[in-house]
């Protein structure tokens, strides 16, 4: 574990979560712009893409289409004979210098960052989170916007992942649910971190999610990013042995486990930590996996053969994207990024 140093992140906007173990653990909930009438969310148009029309704010991308109408071409990924998908790099198309949040279009409005207080009193007067009809007979959560339940990497925390999920809800039209781990960002006060931790850490978020703000488990998707693959994994393996498994689970770099990554043992040693591979057969969830070829921290040959691992109707083509490294989503492959997400979502999701 490297928690980074702690973060510049307004505390006004932290909603304080309570694991287990009674560590107190910090988290934000971003909620993306939605249409009024049917409470789907609205998706930023991609490069090449022309704004939708539609009432309630104007979707910029129809969900019923699963391809992008771009001018470049993109990678398809998703092979697993030569490893790399053939994948083609895609033309940049930030325009400004903020990590590639924002795009070369307008669009009507952005994703804003909820306290706890305004989501449960959206909850209260709407029956569900955000705008849209509310739920029948006024109870419950009806939102059809999925909420991405975000597992960030190791030495990240709230603070430096912000953008990074603001810029997935505006592109992606989900709202986004992020977390730190015991002893990261402003919970480094609350003891070391541990797997044990870990896991009762990505508990308690799932739980305000499904029984504080009335989240379905069919509607949150588990986005497990390198480290954040071990708690991810774990959950999603817990609900569906609970017998109400997630909607989904987007595997980011993940791997097999912490001592897989420098030493092929060909079992869970003792003393091994986030062993994904003995979770994955057991998970029932779609399962998104999403790895760069040149990953030099975790070899990309974990994505392969975790994958296999996963139960056939599970499986979701993956992404390989050939060249990328471990730490980055360049600007250069956001569009083809965004794409294979969308289709992941469209295809097994929405």
């Amino acid at each position: 574990f490297q928690p980074p140093p702690p973060p510049r992140l307004k505390e006004s906007k932290v909603i304080w979560l309570t694991n287990s173990f009674g560590k107190r653990i910090p988290a934000f909930f971003i909620e993306c712009p939605k249409d009024d009438r049917t409470g789907e969310g609205i998706r930023a148009p991609l490069p090449g893409e022309q704004p939708q029309g539609g009432g309630g704010g104007g979707s910029y991308y129809s969900k019923g289409s699963t391809k992008s109408q771009m001018n470049h071409t993109l990678a398809t990924g998703g092979s697993r004979t030569n490893g790399a998908g053939n994948a083609v790099t895609p033309p940049s198309y930030n325009n400004n210098n903020n990590g590639g949040e924002e795009g070369p279009q307008q669009v009507p409005s952005t994703p804003q960052i909820r306290t706890s207080k305004e989501l449960e009193m959206s909850l209260l007067n709407n029956g569900r989170i955000g705008g849209g009809p509310s739920a029948p007979g006024g109870g419950g959560n009806a939102s059809c916007t999925p909420t991405i339940l975000y597992s960030h990497a190791n030495a990240e925390d709230l603070g430096n992942i912000y953008p990074w999920c603001k810029f997935l809800s505006k592109m992606l039209g989900v709202n986004i649910f992020a977390y730190d781990y015991t002893g990261y960002g402003l919970a480094t006060d609350q003891g070391d971190p541990s797997e044990e931790y870990c896991f009762a850490d990505v508990t308690a978020a799932y739980t305000y999610l499904n029984q504080t703000l009335q989240i379905p488990a069919h509607s949150v998707l588990l986005y497990g990013r390198s480290l954040g693959s071990g708690p991810s994994c774990y959950l999603a393996a817990k609900t569906a042995e609970e017998g109400e498994a997630v909607g989904g689970l987007i595997l980011h770099a993940p791997f097999l486990s912490v001592y897989r990554i420098v030493l092929e043992s060909g079992c869970t040693l003792p003393g091994d930590r986030f062993a994904n591979v003995d979770y994955a057969p057991f998970i029932r969830s779609p399962v998104l996996f999403i790895h760069g070829t040149k990953d030099s921290i975790v070899p990309f040959n974990h994505s392969e053969r975790l994958l296999d691992t996963i139960i056939e109707p599970y499986r979701a083509d993956p992404l390989f994207i050939k060249d990328m490294g471990h730490n980055n989503v360049h600007a250069s492959v956001r569009p083809l990024f965004v794409e294979r997400l969308r289709e992941y979502l469209d295809t097994h999701i929405l």
